[in-house]
């Protein structure tokens, strides 16, 4: 009776997502974390702002006159892929599809031996044709449309953030809504030794001002401290969110756990970020950063190294580079 009531609500589920996106050429199945209907259709309304229907309908439309698209993601049964009937099937994940316990499991395999997927996309460093690594990151980053250029200026700006250092009066912030597995709780605890901690998400709240002064800008909020803790959920090779890049978006030192404690390490100076380790000593970097904290004279060293490295820009606009080039000989 449990299979048949949960294959009932995958077939209504995936037609209900069918409708929103009927007219479109490019549709969205298994995006949404929630089930409530309200919010599955506000996010549905707002399918043209999606980054990937942007970097595509931006780039092919000579193919999106004739064939359909369909994007899968994580949030939903396989079900949906093997009853679509698109003429392209692309699976895209930013979860950590590694984690056991988590509902995102299932998908462990990124549908490479599904004959139905023509292009899997996620963040593992894996040599197969139907793959190509594009980590969350890029998305939360930069524009579909963002040529060498822009990125190049993105990553400028960025770098200089810590010009406006001034603005740092406040410790340490750490933004997050729960603790699945008791990790972050280990590196808010450890960090809490040195210092106060504001926590403006559900976790621990103590603080009103990421909502009502802030109005949920993030990083706008983050501007006000030194450091953000920003641990990853999960901690597999190459598994890098927009935490540690909203952390130096804002100007922050990142204190971080994730992607083996090396994150982007072609990308990012990973002289600019602080690891923690997970049930590990962790004295040295807890030292460095009441250092940091306390030393006016230090911090202001530490925090004008650059974040990127000198050919950052290039490796970043070449993932652009290779997705686009990936969907020209598949569309063909």
């Amino acid at each position: 009776m449990g299979f048949i009531l949960n294959l009932f609500r995958s077939i209504r589920r995936y037609y209900f997502q069918d409708k929103l996106c009927n007219d479109l050429n490019i549709k969205l199945y298994n995006y949404l974390l929630y089930n409530n209907i309200n919010y599955e259709v506000s996010q549905y309304n707002k399918i043209e702002s999606h980054w990937f229907y942007q970097f595509i309908n931006s780039r092919f439309t000579h193919i999106l006159s004739k064939k359909t698209i369909s994007i899968f993601g994580v949030n939903g049964d396989k079900l949906a892929i093997k009853i679509n009937k698109s003429d392209y099937k692309i699976f895209y994940t930013f979860e950590n599809v590694h984690v056991k316990l988590s509902p995102w499991y299932i998908y462990k395999d990124l549908l490479l031996d599904e004959k139905k997927i023509d292009l899997s996309l996620g963040f593992d460093y894996l040599n197969n044709e139907k793959y190509i690594r594009f980590p969350y990151w890029l998305i939360t980053l930069f524009n579909p449309n963002d040529g060498l250029t822009e990125i190049t200026n993105k990553c400028y700006k960025i770098n200089n953030e810590y010009l406006n250092d001034h603005k740092r009066i406040k410790f340490c912030s750490f933004i997050c809504r729960l603790d699945y597995f008791g990790d972050r709780s280990y590196f808010a605890n450890q960090v809490e030794q040195l210092d106060k901690i504001m926590y403006p998400g559900t976790f621990r709240h103590n603080d009103d001002d990421l909502k009502l002064i802030f109005n949920d800008n993030k990083i706008e909020y983050l501007k006000q401290f030194k450091f953000n803790l920003c641990p990853e959920n999960s901690d597999d090779a190459g598994y890098v969110t927009e935490k540690i890049f909203d952390a130096l978006r804002a100007g922050c030192i990142p204190i971080y756990w994730g992607s083996r404690n090396c994150a982007e390490a072609e990308i990012l100076n990973q002289d600019r970020i602080i690891y923690l380790k997970l049930n590990e000593d962790n004295t040295k970097a807890l030292e460095k950063i009441k250092i940091l904290n306390e030393n006016t004279v230090e911090y202001k060293k530490f925090i004008q190294q650059p974040i990127f490295k000198e050919n950052a820009s290039e490796l970043i606009y070449d993932y652009f580079i290779r997705l686009n080039n990936k969907l020209q000989l598949i569309f063909k």
